[in-house]
């Protein structure tokens, strides 16, 4: 208790010295502010360690992550409108991954999408990148390949 009231008198006595437009609460403000703003990226995965593991890699980047274990719920919630990069599972029960892309598509939703597969098919592979994925990845994948693709996608919804 006694460090908390410590910390308090600090700040109001930084606060009371600091020149204006500079004070500490104003920076958190900001920063606050830049934390809200971060890009959105929305994992789907119907494997809960997987998406746990990509989640954890996303929010180390300094991104906001959502997770989501089926392409459904993902097309169901908020962040189909805020999302900067689709992180997705190719073979999920329900929608598959290159369905939620056509589908995506089809509402004119142009979100950068990197495809990630326990089962690398060259078919597969060629359909989803024909079709404006950014990247197709076979499990287990290089994670510095996926840090790169998220970087390109969001990187493009900045000039977009």
């Amino acid at each position: 208790m006694i460090l908390v009231a410590a910390i308090l008198t600090y700040i109001r006595c930084m606060q009371s010295v600091a020149p204006n437009g500079n004070s500490p609460s104003l920076r958190l403000k900001i920063e606050d502010q830049q934390l809200q703003h971060r890009p959105i990226i929305s994992i789907i995965d119907d494997d809960d360690s997987m998406r746990g593991a990509l989640k954890s890699l996303v929010t180390s980047l300094g991104f906001k992550a959502y997770t989501f274990a089926s392409a459904e719920q993902f097309l169901d919630s908020p962040r189909l409108n805020d999302t900067s990069c689709l992180i997705t599972d190719l073979q999920m029960p329900g929608l598959t991954g290159i369905e939620l892309q056509q589908s995506l598509l089809a509402q004119d939703r142009h979100i950068p999408m990197i495809f990630v597969t326990a089962f690398p098919e060259e078919r597969m592979r060629a359909r989803a990148m024909e079709a404006g994925a950014l990247g197709f990845l076979g499990k287990p994948f290089d994670s510095s390949t996926l840090v790169e693709l998220i970087d390109q996608a969001v990187e493009s919804g900045r000039k977009a």
